[in-house]
């Protein structure tokens, strides 16, 4: 068994080694570019992956390819359909950092309300201990916070949201009346969303059907000048559009964990921004969700290349 740790966010391979068969060959590698995979799995059984292109033109030349199982919730570095034309198993970790992701959006919230960032920076950067020479903020309590996608974890966000008194609305047309009842979530369009919200916060998978799903429909609507808060993917914003938010002030504050190009071209439009704040794609981060998804990660391998298919994540699976 050849398996092939093809590229990842940390410099370790100590858990995947651990959870693969001690017998197996493990290839470790920092692929960037197609010819990358090319040259480094082109005889592999089983891919541990994060970010890799895994285009139809890859996939087509690697012959010996059972399963990719990426380290993480997305698999948008994919290619879906010719992994299932090829008969190739993709796998995921899906649920190993909902807690962080749901802490980390708040976190942002919060600190985008309360301009700590802003403060912090008068204080260290410019010497400056005066509260008042900074935006006007406002009392948390009784705002409107918008979630645009109301899955797992936006449902965390907003169970933590109502304990600070937030009004709730959201868009997602996949989730049950149910339960946006259950969660006090009143579901409205995204042009009402834009326009009642203190606060927005886009949380929705990237594929095809999303990508710049965040667009004209909440931009051009903004009515209260809201904070954009972004933990999901950064395909599916349109990120020229934020910047002009930002610009003529519809937006007044943006926390984006991910951006629409990573690793992060420095040059491009977002950056140059003065009212934004970037962890670099950190939401999911702490040492207990690393170690669950890269442990989980090597399982899904395992399990399915030894006859445990019952026991993967399948994100597609061959028939």
């Amino acid at each position: 068994m050849k398996v092939v740790i093809s590229d990842c966010s940390w410099n370790a391979y100590d858990v995947e080694k651990r959870a693969l068969p001690a017998d197996a060959e493990v290839v470790c590698a920092q692929v960037r570019s197609e010819q990358d995979i090319l040259d480094i799995c082109k005889d592999a059984d089983a891919v541990l992956s994060e970010y890799g292109p895994y285009t139809r033109k890859v996939l087509e030349q690697l012959p010996n390819l059972k399963i990719i199982s990426n380290s993480a919730m997305g698999v948008d570095n994919i290619d879906l359909a010719a992994a299932k034309d090829l008969g190739i198993a993709v796998a995921n970790v899906p649920d190993y950092c909902f807690d962080e992701v749901a802490e980390h959006a708040m976190a942002l919230i919060l600190a985008a309300l309360r301009n700590i960032c802003g403060y912090n920076q008068k204080v260290t950067q410019e010497k400056e201990w005066d509260f008042a020479d900074s935006p006007k903020l406002y009392r948390i309590n009784g705002i409107t916070l918008g979630l645009i996608g109301c899955g797992r974890i936006p449902r965390k966000v907003a169970v933590m949201a109502k304990g600070f008194g937030m009004k709730l609305v959201g868009y997602d047309p996949y989730l049950p009346k149910e339960v946006a009842d259950e969660f006090g979530i009143e579901m409205v369009s995204i042009e009402k969303l834009a326009e009642v919200s203190d606060v927005v916060l886009s949380h929705v998978p990237l594929m095809p059907s999303t990508e710049k799903m965040v667009a004209g429909n909440l931009f051009h609507n903004l009515k209260k000048s809201p904070v954009f808060v972004n933990t999901s993917r950064g395909g599916t914003v349109d990120y020229d559009l934020l910047c002009d938010a930002l610009e003529d002030g519809r937006v007044r504050f943006a926390a984006l964990d991910v951006v629409d190009s990573e690793p992060a071209d420095f040059n491009t439009r977002i950056f140059q921004q003065k009212n934004v704040i970037f962890p670099p794609h950190a939401a999911f981060y702490s040492e207990t969700a690393l170690e669950e998804v890269r442990r989980r990660s090597a399982e899904n391998v395992v399990n399915y290349l030894t006859g445990h298919p019952e026991k993967v994540n399948f994100v597609v699976k061959p028939e």
